[in-house]
């Protein structure tokens, strides 16, 4: 213990000796371990954070597949859930959740929007997770959708004050009364959804046995337990039994599989990538800093040469001047460590700002024990990485040389080598994490020149649910016609129209069609599938979708006529190619209705820019009621809007919220807000990599024309030019960028191919992008080398040579 002591005091003497030097080692070596920090403080929370489920790694969510279609993430429908509730003997329990957001709470104070779930009784005794407040539903009340609601904490504590005597009360949601029986704790929430817009849950019950309605509708969000000791590849392949068989049970399932995830797999699926690739991108930059720091404590053992000869010579063990160095560089790397949490927790709050929409859980960031243990380990590694060559070259000195101060050519070479080594490998690193900044940058310029397919200039979006206890079918469409007719005549509106699923939500609508004619389809692979879009007249014009054949939906389109529908261009190139679809004819599958086409529109963007458009069809909300989101296209601000219309929806029906106000604009920027988080992310990282990087080639550079000091003044006393000198120097530094870019290159070459998945129309190999990115890096390079070789050019020979 003593000889650690001793050693701890006599690093901290020697960094005190030389506060530059230990300054600029704590900033860079905190650059490096605050973003890895940050980075793996969101990878803690989305990949690797604990869920608040009781044996949270026997949950696993299903999914139905459609292969033909490309889809690996359909929702199950209540026959499928049955078939596989009944079949199975690899799970404990099976339940599901289906999301409507479609629910007006009132009475208490002003309409609000609550986000309403409908859940089989047995969903919360799977998840483990028993109520604050009350109890949940019973498997009688599931099986007569009884008129009973539980409440999340969120809700409770918003809309009711944490009322501890809620149990019994009385709610109205959509005009009907509800009894509150129970309220669930604050941390829980399914399914996962992250940030949320809406100010609160409530479960109902599902009544999945009863409900004999869109038995073949994909709507549940199915959770399973596995049972003790069973296998999630071992489920994987009962489920794929159970849907074979089920493949011999209905006409057109033979496309259909089964996909099994585990739960926590699950919630970070989308970000799993880009954490990976973010993770490796600060890890290259902690790699440059530790190459820096070398660097500085290679400059430092030079000066310490002496020192250390004559330590060796007066009985010292080489290891125990190795230990005593490594003393100093872990010492210098906890101050780092220490900066770097500070550094990381400020990191955090921007990531908070960027990722609010995009990373699951954003609120719950923070530097928790896995953290500071994961912050720890990496700071002690990271000592160890860069204080472990240094320490070793300098315990080695020839004592003798050293002692009569003749080797120190000798050994600055020995050093110099060193350092070059660590140069080439900075540069190599940081053209990797440049080339990928690049190809991301690329990547997004491209996906901002897509055409979405409408005008998001000056509109607004809102979104309201009328209760169909007061505004039943029937009279639907009188409601919707009277407030497009009041939100018209507002002064500065040009336009108003409605839609159920706004462009680049991501909502969709996917129904099963049958034409008119044609063979009943085999699979699902022969089947038409489309997207439907129920729509008021003036939709296209108000977006600016063209209309490419035919005539758009009209205001006699009503319920008493013929049934008609617009197609995108989608639809007609895939399931009329070459042939003319005007006048044909469609059966909608749920409703059993058939509808003639009487028009083609551009295609839209629905599920975001880097889709491809997919198949739509477009019907009249007087035909078929359910829209639930107004457009508003006015002449200025369209948020200044708002208030207006909100008045003209409350003349009408005062108990209907609105919620999801935004501008076009705004969803279209969102819809490339994930693209743009990695953008930015990786950006900064490769700044700070490319920073670090040239501070290095500053640094040796400098090192290397201090060193040959009196090869320089003998050169220049025998009649060499300052350009000679210049180029001398140059050459030196660029020919180890040179190398590095080379590495980098190669190392690039095999690394971008992991981005694929984030890239939209650039290749991972883009040779623009790796050659521009070269080229700017070596400009970087003779930047920094131009600053030292500028001084060597100012030598005067006579101070040189007097000098040594």
């Amino acid at each position: 213990m003593q000889p650690l002591w001793q050693d701890l005091r006599y690093a901290a003497r020697m960094l005190i000796k030389t506060p530059g030097l230990t300054l600029i080692a704590v900033v860079t070596l905190a650059l490096g371990i605050g973003a890895n920090t940050a980075v793996f403080s969101v990878i803690n929370t989305v990949l690797l954070g604990s869920l608040p489920y009781k044996d949270a790694d026997r949950l696993v969510v299903v999914w139905d597949k459609l292969f033909s279609k490309g889809v690996d993430e359909l929702e199950l429908s209540p026959n499928d859930f049955f078939a596989l509730r009944d079949r199975n003997t690899v799970f404990e329990q099976i339940g599901a959740v289906e999301k409507t957001n479609l629910n007006n709470l009132t009475g208490d104070g002003e309409p609000l929007q609550v986000e309403a779930k409908l859940a089989t009784a047995n969903l919360f005794p799977l998840l483990g997770v028993t109520p604050l407040l009350g109890r949940t539903f019973t498997p009688e009340e599931d099986r007569t959708y009884a008129r009973v609601a539980v409440l999340g904490y969120k809700l409770w504590r918003s809309r009711f004050a944490g009322d501890q005597g809620i149990i019994g009360r009385n709610v109205t949601i959509n005009d009907h009364t509800y009894t509150v029986i129970g309220v669930m704790p604050a941390e829980f929430e399914y399914p996962p959804s992250g940030s949320n817009q809406l100010p609160g849950e409530i479960w109902f019950p599902r009544a999945l046995e009863t409900d004999g309605a869109k038995r073949d509708s994909h709507s549940l969000l199915t959770v399973a337990r596995l049972k003790p000791g069973v296998r999630i590849a071992q489920a994987r392949v009962e489920l794929e039994n159970i849907a074979r068989q089920r493949e011999h049970e209905s006409r057109i399932n033979t496309d259909k599989g089964v996909r099994l995830v585990r739960l926590q797999e699950q919630i970070g699926r989308k970000l799993r990538a880009s954490l990976l690739i973010l993770a490796g991108a600060v890890g290259f930059v902690l790699l440059i800093a530790c190459a820096n720091v070398a660097n500085l404590l290679l400059s430092l053992a030079v000066g310490r040469a002496s020192e250390i000869a004559i330590r060796l010579a007066l009985g010292a063990s080489r290891w125990r001047i190795a230990r005593q160095l490594l003393t100093e560089s872990l010492l210098l790397s906890l101050f780092g460590g220490a900066v770097g949490l500070l550094l990381a927790a400020w990191m955090e709050q921007g990531i908070r700002l960027l990722g609010a929409t995009q990373i699951p859980h954003v609120e719950r960031l923070a530097i928790d024990g896995r953290v500071l243990g994961f912050t720890l380990l990496v700071t002690i590694l990271t000592g160890i990485v860069f204080g472990l060559a240094p320490a070793l070259q300098a315990s080695r000195p020839d004592v003798n040389e050293t002692l009569k101060d003749s080797g120190r050519g000798a050994k600055g070479a020995s050093h110099q080598r060193l350092r070059n080594g660590l140069v080439v490998a900075e540069v190599a690193l940081s053209l990797a994490l440049l080339i990928g900044a690049g190809l991301l940058i690329k990547s997004f310029w491209r996906l901002q020149q897509v055409e979405p397919g409408f005008d998001a200039r000056n509109v607004l979006s809102l979104d309201f649910t009328p209760s169909r206890a007061k505004h039943p079918s029937e009279s639907l469409a009188v409601f919707y016609q009277q407030l497009l007719e009041r939100i018209q005549t507002l002064p500065g509106v040009q336009a108003a129209a409605l839609v159920n699923n706004l462009p680049l939500s991501g909502r969709r609508g996917i129904e099963v069609y049958k034409i008119e004619g044609r063979p009943e389809p085999k699979s699902m692979a022969d089947a038409v599938v489309a997207d439907y879009q129920v729509i008021s007249p003036g939709y296209f014009q108000l977006l600016g979708i063209p209309l490419l054949r035919g005539r758009a939906i009209a205001e006699s389109d009503g319920a008493g006529t013929p049934g008609v529908i617009l197609i995108n261009q989608a639809f007609a190139e895939r399931y009329w190619p070459g042939e003319d679809p005007l006048g044909r004819r469609l059966l909608i599958d749920f409703n059993q209705r058939w509808v003639t086409v009487v028009g083609i529109v551009g295609n839209v963007k629905q599920s975001g820019l880097p889709y491809e458009a997919a198949p739509h069809v477009y019907v009249s909300y007087k035909q078929m009621p359910g829209s639930r989101s107004l457009l508003v296209r006015t002449t200025g601000d369209p948020l200044n809007f708002v208030g207006m219309v909100r008045s003209q929806i409350q003349a009408i029906d005062r108990d209907l919220p609105i919620y999801n106000i935004h501008t076009l604009e705004d969803l279209l920027a969102e819809s490339v807000a994930q693209q743009r988080l990695n953008l930015l992310l990786l950006c900064v990282f490769a700044a700070v990599a490319l920073a670090l990087t040239m501070v290095g080639i500053y640094g040796v550079t400098s090192y290397a024309v201090a060193q040959r000091m009196h090869e320089i003044g003998i050169r220049m006393a025998l009649g060499a030019q300052a350009g000679d000198v210049l180029r001398l120097v140059l050459w030196q530094g660029m020919k180890l960028a040179g190398f590095g870019i080379a590495l980098g290159l190669a190392g690039a070459l095999a690394l971008t191919r992991w981005m694929a998945a984030l890239l939209f129309e650039v290749k991972a190999t883009d040779p623009l992008t790796f050659v521009g990115v070269a080229a700017l890096l070596a400009g970087v390079a003779l930047l920094a080398c131009f600053v030292p070789a500028q001084l060597a050019t100012k030598v005067d020979p006579m101070i040189a040579l007097r000098c040594e």
